[in-house]
């Protein structure tokens, strides 16, 4: 397949990680952005080649489906099988189908035509425990059997897909680090999130009322009970809503620290990578993914008020702050989305046909 166009396969056009890292992955490949539902997004997508296979809103079966596994990300999120069984004809030549989910269609089209694909797994499933998460498992282990490529975004899902027999290849998601990073920066923390109760943005509510500086989190939020009963409870944190690739820079160009919080989440968070682009020092705790990104350029903590702790010594120590923001810069040079899209492309043109 060595010089063919890749198809990069997206089930949703929507917010997130997943969409960030496919949408990129198009444009640095040179590669035909597969989208089977457009539902609004807010990335850039200059020089990207999208082509949207179907119109229309998800039908109520599937929504009704999805809300029993995540209902804290609102209707957008619904997997739409009909639409992933139904692309298994249309698309063709090598792939790259992003998520377990999207997946389906590369097994079919194994199945059916017989054509090779490689997955990105952004989460796997096949640590999930109790009866509801069997068919996922199970589906999710045909998709990894057939295929010829697994991708994943951390050592974290790699060691559970390895613990399962499945061999995967680490590509961390990229960034843009930029030319030359503002060294002078504000007192303020900043949380970049698609933000529902899965997120616990309480812990934030909580963080904001012992921090030296103020809190902003930015982001669309999934749903609007959420968010009313967030702003009744903290009313002193700053909430940008859906903010533009501009605005949201410019929090990124100024704030002192950003800090993500994950529960079992074990892809790296697309904030956290951003945040190091732009030279700024990162606080995680252990239940994320991009621990593993964290070296001299933040904290891992074990809780919210370690978090606090962490968060205030970097804001008092201006000599700490700026040696941890040049470091937080260093690393990000290594993840470019130019290096992830030479990896990704190396990878599918060694393993695929």
């Amino acid at each position: 397949m060595k010089d063919e166009k890749i198809n990069i396969v997206l089930r949703i056009l929507w917010k997130g990680g997943v969409t960030r890292v496919a949408v990129e992955e198009a444009r640095n490949m040179k590669s035909t952005l597969v989208v089977y539902r457009h539902a609004g997004t807010q990335y850039d997508l200059s020089n990207v080649d999208l082509k949207v296979l179907f119109a229309g809103e998800p039908k109520w079966i599937f929504k009704v489906l999805t809300s029993i596994y995540a209902s804290h990300r609102g209707e957008e999120a619904t997997v739409d099988l009909d639409r992933i069984i139904k692309a298994s004809d249309i698309i063709k030549g090598p792939t790259l189908f992003h998520d377990q989910f999207a997946g389906i269609t590369g097994y079919l089209r194994k199945i059916k035509h017989g054509e090779d694909y490689a997955v990105y797994i952004h989460e796997t499933s096949l640590d999930s425990k109790g009866i509801k998460w069997a068919l996922p498992r199970i589906m999710e282990r045909k998709i990894l059997e057939k295929s010829k490529l697994i991708v994943t975004n951390s050592k974290w899902n790699r060691e559970i897909l390895a613990s399962k027999g499945f061999n995967a290849e680490v590509v961390y998601p990229g960034c843009y680090p930029k030319e030359k990073i503002n060294l002078e920066r504000q007192k303020i923390v900043l949380a970049v999130s698609v933000w529902d109760s899965g997120r616990r943005p309480e812990i934030y509510g909580e963080i904001s009322k012992k921090i030296k500086g103020k809190l902003v989190m930015a982001g669309y939020w999934t749903r609007q009970d959420t968010l009313n009963e967030f702003m009744r409870k903290y009313k002193d944190v700053i909430i940008t809503g859906p903010i533009s690739e501009s605005k949201l820079q410019e929090l990124y160009d100024n704030a002192s620290v950003l800090i993500r919080f994950g529960f079992n989440e074990k892809g790296p968070g697309m904030g956290v990578l951003e945040a190091m682009g732009v030279g700024m020092p990162v606080i995680v705790n252990e239940g994320l993914g991009s621990k593993e990104l964290i070296k001299d350029n933040g904290y891992v903590v074990k809780d919210w008020e370690e978090a606090v702790d962490r968060i205030n010594e970097i804001l008092e120590d201006e000599s700490l702050r700026r040696k941890m923001s040049i470091n937080s810069w260093e690393i990000a040079k290594e993840l470019s989305w130019k290096n992830h899209a030479i990896k990704i492309r190396e990878l599918m043109e060694k393993k695929l046909n």
